[in-house]
């Protein structure tokens, strides 16, 4: 099973203004470096195109594909927390032919902070063709939008765009000191599927 993300990601988590504020800069002298700031913080939350990283989930809506052999357990137990919505599941049935899943014949549901898709009594999965991406499992996860993200992931964003903000030098693949991720681990752990 792998995942694909279709749309979504990239959203800045803390507008220019409120970056400024919490950076205490009056001025317009350091919008671009402030908005560069906002750009990695965001990005350093987020999980990345592969579904990796930040996280562990997407953080503002966006729709995925979980693609994998067969209907397995792989494929139906859903690798995020927050999953909204199925918006389809296509297959490829054994003549080859591209097909769709009725709505009708499943339902999502919880498992623990992750999300299932089960069957509904009496019907079954189809048969599909032998091939790594003969279902293709579509889902939005993620807060509905910026409004809607907790107030401790946004601060946790600020703290990364002032760590960020103050290292403009700093190779982007150094990672972020310690004191800084700590206080990040501190303000989202409870976000994270696995909580400490």
């Amino acid at each position: 099973m792998w995942l694909e993300r279709i749309s979504g990601g990239g959203v800045d988590l803390v507008d220019l203004d409120d970056a400024k504020k919490h950076l205490r800069l009056l001025e317009d002298d350091f919008d671009t470096q402030v908005a560069a700031a906002v750009r990695s913080a965001s990005a350093q939350l987020d999980v990345d195109t592969d579904g990796f990283g930040g996280l562990g989930f997407p953080i503002v809506s966006q729709a995925w594909s979980a693609k994998g052999s067969g209907f397995t357990d792989q494929v139906l137990r859903l690798p995020f927390p927050r999953v909204s919505a199925i918006t389809e599941i296509r297959y490829t049935d054994p003549d080859g032919a591209a097909q769709v899943v009725p709505s009708s014949d499943y339902l999502l549901t919880r498992d623990g902070r992750g999300a299932v898709v089960v069957l509904l009594s009496g019907k079954s999965w189809p048969s599909v063709i032998d091939r790594p991406d003969a279902v293709d499992l579509r889902f939005v996860a993620g807060f509905a939008d910026v409004a809607s993200v907790p107030d401790d992931i946004v601060e946790a964003a600020k703290q990364l765009i002032g760590f960020y903000f103050e290292h403009r030098g700093a190779e982007p693949t150094a990672g972020v000191a310690e004191d800084a991720a700590r206080c990040v681990d501190d303000l989202t752990r409870r976000y994270r599927r696995f909580a400490m």
